[in-house]
């Protein structure tokens, strides 16, 4: 039987990974369009994260995209990844746990 854990059940070691899968997670559906409501949000988000994707335009180098928008974003999406870790579940260590739906 699969042990559930939750992020408080974590090691720092293991919290430290969860944020680190959590932040490439992020930025990787940041790339693929994910935006924010700046207006909204009553911040500059996403128009920093649109100068972030710009520049690695301007400068022939999108790969770098997600760098550029973690020079510029890093609290932000740091924060953000923090939340999504500490809302996730956790199987046991070495344990395969299937997802189903979203």
């Amino acid at each position: 039987m699969v042990q559930i854990r939750t992020y408080d059940d974590l090691t720092e070691e293991e919290k430290a990974k969860a944020i680190s899968i959590c932040v490439d997670s992020l930025l990787s559906t940041i790339l693929q369009g994910l935006g924010f409501a700046d207006e909204l949000n009553r911040d500059n988000l996403q128009a920093r994260i649109d100068a972030a994707i710009q520049k690695a335009e301007d400068m022939f180098t999108p790969w770098f995209a997600a760098d550029y928008i973690m020079d510029t974003c890093k609290e932000d999406i740091t924060d953000m990844a923090i939340c999504d870790a500490e809302d996730a579940l956790y199987p046991d260590e070495n344990k395969r746990c299937i997802v189903l739906g979203s």
